[in-house]
């Protein structure tokens, strides 16, 4: 299995969102991008 990343969603108030995720994948400017482990 690929590496996994530890990913964490946190707001002002709270931490939203913790585990282990193959990719992020997050909006910019461009369009949406991924990120992967060791990337």
């Amino acid at each position: 299995m690929a590496d996994n990343l530890h990913f964490e969603l946190v707001s002002p108030e709270r931490l939203l969102r913790s585990g282990d995720v193959h990719m992020v994948v997050v909006p910019g400017a461009e369009g949406d991008f991924g990120v992967l482990a060791g990337h």
